[in-house]
């Protein structure tokens, strides 16, 4: 299980509720029987959903781990930087408000 389940499986949770499709997305790789499967690029936001005709990508942080630096840190602003600058909406969300408040702001 990963370090912030709890966050994202609400967050998608809620994303389907509301009728936004969402999916939960997983970085590095995972070994499928003797093969290695590769899956999104390091640095890769874990949730992605389209709300009001825009992308949203969601990066799950658990409070302990906001200040956290090194290699997964830059990989994040790098990714962070890359979506912004093609015009996605980005947010890294400690909870699930965090994720209601972008929806709020960009609903208007």
């Amino acid at each position: 299980m990963s370090e912030t389940s709890s966050l994202t499986g609400p967050i998608v949770e809620a994303f389907s509720k509301m009728g936004i499709f969402a999916m939960r997305l997983n970085s590095g790789t995972a070994k499928r029987g003797r093969y290695y499967i590769k899956l999104c690029p390091p640095g890769t936001a874990d949730v992605i959903a389209f709300p009001f005709n825009r992308v949203l990508w969601v990066e799950t942080k658990e409070m302990r781990d906001l200040n956290r630096k090194g290699s997964t840190a830059e990989a994040q602003a790098a990714f962070r930087a890359t979506v912004e600058s093609l015009g996605h909406l980005y947010v890294r969300a400690t909870c699930l408000d965090d994720v209601l408040a972008v929806l709020r702001k960009e609903s208007k």
